[in-house]
């Protein structure tokens, strides 16, 4: 009977060890099923927010996130498992046993002709067993299996990095297309009331018999134009609001664009630039990226992980070493046994012959793809770094043109009030001066995105540096 009690200590032991596990596994169940039924999200106030806050919100609040971060975690859990596999022969030997504990309990009836069969039974016996199995040797199959995962775990890792680089990519290219939207809108606004003002000196003049009703008719025709350039921008300026409130992750329940960006520093006589000027050329910055991209580090450690996998297939046509032992009772005897063995198997239709020249093949795939990704890189810097440069040569001119634009407008104004000057050189002048500012508007911020999207290629932390640039200088 203490054979039993062994055996009965041993099986309630297991059982309470997976009880912590399947308690967190119901309740995670259930906090999943509450999230799902309350997807309504508490009102969400990001006036006044930097960029810096913004990115930070996103890195919290995105799905993305959580699901690149769950990845890891699986990743991870995943070699837990392997280690769990590990034979005698390694850096964890205290894994390579496994222990299995049974009991039953039986009774029968005599045996007896149909006619004369009764369901009463005798006295049954109580059975238990407990077994120990002990993997020696598996000739590096496990050590193979761990290293394929320790590099997906890397990969995990760097996923998980990827993203946060792409969500601080996307907030910013929205946050910059919400400010230069915002910009244009002021521009329009501009030229709402300045085509206005051109209509009501044209309607005076005409009074005064000092112009034709021509050009009165066409500053209502431009006034008209004004007004339904205002409609599109301020569409744009609601577009970019709603990339913004996606690329943070906040949906339509925490509240609409206008509430939650209720005030924005960005206006047409000053430019908010939130990251600093990137240096180097695209060769430069290819070799910094070479080693630091995580998209290079995702695919260099699937390579290794696929050179680990040909290790494993080719470790798994060996033979397995092990050795086991049993203790056995049944009610009132018991006995005990123990062996070793070497299991191998002679013909499996070549399974494992193919399965070592596909795991051969999918590390020369990897390895292709390692090239890939580098040409990629390579290709997206080029044309990053000269978005970059372009839109740093375009801001520049852009500032010039604004001023003589300023000056030309200010000159046919005066002009055009004593009738020196056509209706058609200041509408001219007015769409000069226009277009001048939006080019402004649109060359800075375009650096702004540029400079955001090569730290995002490259993989590099975003240097925060937020100034508000005066109109004269940006």
């Amino acid at each position: 009977m203490n054979v039993q009690r062994t055996i009965t200590a041993l099986a309630i032991a297991a059982s309470v060890c997976g009880c912590g596990t399947i308690r967190s596994a119901r309740e995670a169940q259930r906090r999943v099923e509450a999230d799902a039924s309350a997807r309504t999200s508490a009102r969400v106030d990001l006036n006044g927010f930097s960029l810096a806050r913004l990115v930070d919100f996103a890195l919290t609040n995105r799905p993305s996130m959580v699901s690149a971060a769950l990845a890891v975690k699986d990743a991870r859990l995943a070699m837990k498992e392997i280690a769990a596999d590990a034979p005698l022969a390694s850096e964890t030997p205290w894994n390579a046993l496994g222990a299995d504990v049974s009991m039953g309990y039986s009774e029968r009836s005599v045996a007896k002709h149909l006619e004369d069969f009764e369901f009463k039974t005798k006295k049954g016996k109580g059975t238990g067993s407990l077994s120990v199995d002990l993997l020696v040797y598996d000739f590096g199959r496990n050590a193979a299996r761990a290293r394929a995962q320790a590099e997906n775990v890397l990969a995990a890792e760097s996923a998980l990095a990827q993203e946060g680089f792409l969500v601080c990519d996307e907030v910013s290219a929205a946050y910059f297309a919400l400010l230069r939207n915002d910009a244009l809108l002021e521009v329009a606004a501009t030229n709402v009331a300045m085509y206005a003002e051109h209509l009501k000196r044209a309607e005076d003049r005409l009074s005064l018999g000092e112009a034709m009703e021509l050009d009165v008719l066409r500053a209502r025709l431009d006034l008209a134009t004004a007004r339904e350039s205002l409609v599109s921008a301020s569409n744009d300026v609601a577009t970019a609001g709603a990339e913004l409130m996606s690329a943070l992750g906040v949906d339509a329940s925490s509240g609409d664009c206008a509430e939650v960006f209720s005030v924005r520093p960005g206006s047409l006589a000053r430019a908010v630039r939130n990251l600093s000027d990137t240096a180097g050329t695209s060769a430069e910055l290819y070799d910094f990226g070479s080693t630091n991209a995580p998209a290079l580090v995702i695919a260099r450690a699937k390579l290794r992980a696929a050179s680990a996998q040909v290790d494993y297939a080719v470790a798994d046509m060996m033979p397995n070493l092990s050795a086991s032992a049993s203790l056995n009772w049944t009610d009132p005897l018991w006995y005990w046994q123990w062996g070793v063995s070497a299991f191998e198997s002679l013909f499996t239709g070549f399974r494992r012959t193919t399965a070592v020249d596909r795991a051969v093949v999918a590390m020369e795939s990897a390895a292709s793809a390692v090239e890939s990704e580098e040409l990629s890189l390579s290709r997206s810097l080029e044309l990053a770094v000269a978005e970059r440069d372009s839109a740093r040569a375009s801001l520049a001119a852009s500032v010039t043109r604004v001023k003589e634009a300023r000056r030309n407008l200010d000159t046919v104004a005066a002009r055009y009030g004593v009738g020196d000057v056509s209706r058609v050189d200041f509408t001219d002048a007015v769409s000069d001066h226009a277009d001048a500012l939006g080019n402004r508007v649109r060359a800075f911020y375009r650096g702004q995105i540029a400079e955001a999207h090569i730290l995002k290629l490259v993989g590099s932390a975003p240097d925060y540096h937020e100034e508000v640039t005066p109109e004269e200088e940006n």
